[in-house]
C-alpha cells in the first residue's frame, strides 16, 4: 500500500519562518542557557539572590547587522529573508 505522500507547496511556509526566526532568537540571545541557568539556581535555593548578577551571562548578541545567508527563496525562504531583513539583517541569497 505505502505511504501517502502530498505536495502541498507554501501551506507550512509561515510556520516554518517562524520556527527558523524563532531558533535564531533563541541562539543569538542564549535564552535557553539562561533558563536552564536559572532552574538549576531555583533548585538549589539562590536563584533571587543571583538573578541579577548572573543575568550578564546571558545577554547575547542582536541580530540587527548580523549577515544570513539564505539557500534557496522559494516560499520559505523567501519569507524567512524577508523577515531577517525587517529585523535588520543583512541578507544574501
Amino acid at each position: 500500500i505505502g505511504i501517502p505522500v502530498f505536495n502541498t507547496p507554501g501551506a507550512n511556509a509561515n510556520a516554518v519562518k517562524e520556527l527558523v526566526l524563532c531558533g535564531m532568537l533563541l541562539g543569538s540571545r542564549r535564552v535557553v542557557d539562561g533558563v536552564n541557568h536559572m532552574k538549576e539556581l531555583g533548585a538549589q535555593g539562590l536563584a533571587r539572590e543571583r538573578v541579577e548578577k548572573d543575568k550578564s551571562m546571558f545577554g547575547g548578541r542582536e541580530l540587527a547587522g548580523k549577515k544570513l545567508a539564505v539557500i534557496g527563496l522559494g516560499h520559505i525562504g523567501s519569507a524567512t529573508a524577508r523577515d531577517a531583513m525587517a529585523l535588520g539583517m543583512d541578507v544574501s541569497g
